[in-house]
């Protein structure tokens, strides 16, 4: 059995005052230099660059994005643990959602960009992701959504194909209902039977935005932040997978198998 991975999600506040994706950011570094020996940490989307709208800023906030990285690579490495973190970021000469994946060398063994964009990201000039976003490293099958993607059945589906363990998924989310954010993570853990990290922002709301939480394979939520600031952990068994009835009566059988 492999073992057990305490999963991380770190919910900032969302600033609205003066320079906030600076203050974001220092919170987000203060909150990674608290990870733990075989840990994964996830941060939300736009980690270098939340709190702000307006397309100037945030096209001044992108070369923040490697100093971010360069940290949870650092991180990643001197506590031997998992750090996946979104940056909006200028990569060969183009303008990037990523998430990346650090190991627990520091490497970062996988690099996704955001498929589906909103007009916001359109008009920045993002470019949206390939298509891939499974990868595999230290025995661990990932699956990544970011933020917009939630929203799209056909990469769920996808997902599912791909039978993840983990699910990242580094959020904002600013306007939706906490209702259906949870929703969307639990359907999403139950039809990809697997584990969902979701990072995102609190909007001081119990009603609109907030919710990181961890979810299993059961669509059970193990840890739900709400409005709260900080961060929030869930024990899990990487592999571990919903077995249900095949039909009334039936052996069991994998729920996502059940469901092809």
């Amino acid at each position: 059995m492999m073992k057990m991975l305490k999963l991380k999600v770190v919910q900032p506040p969302y600033f609205a005052g003066e320079e906030p994706d600076e203050k974001i950011a220092g919170f987000l570094m203060e909150e990674l230099e608290k990870t733990e020996e075989n840990s994964l940490v996830l941060l939300p989307e736009y980690s270098n660059a939340g709190g702000i709208s307006d397309a100037g800023a945030e096209l001044r906030a992108l070369p923040r994005a490697k100093l971010m990285l360069e940290r949870a690579s650092s991180v990643a490495k001197e506590k031997r643990a998992w750090v996946a973190v979104n940056v909006l970021e200028e990569r060969e000469g183009k303008i990037k959602n990523s998430t990346y994946l650090f190991d627990k060398t520091g490497d970062a063994v996988f690099v996704y960009d955001k498929i589906h964009l909103p007009p916001s990201e359109v008009a920045l000039g993002v470019e949206r992701g390939d298509g891939v976003c499974v990868c595999e490293a230290g025995g661990i099958r990932f699956g990544f959504l970011t933020c917009y993607d939630v929203y799209f059945n056909e990469q769920i589906e996808h997902l599912a194909m791909n039978k993840p363990d983990i699910i990242l998924l580094p959020g904002y989310q600013r306007g939706e209902s906490s209702d259906i954010l949870r929703a969307q993570t639990k359907l999403i853990a139950f039809r990809c039977n697997c584990f969902v990290a979701k990072a995102s922002y609190s909007m001081a709301s119990e009603e609109k935005g907030g919710c990181s939480m961890i979810v299993s394979p059961e669509g059970k939520i193990l840890c739900d932040m709400g409005a709260k600031v900080g961060s929030a952990c869930a024990e899990v068994e990487p592999k571990h997978k919903y077995m249900r009835p095949a039909g009334f009566g039936g052996g069991l059988i994998r729920n996502d198998d059940f469901i092809n």
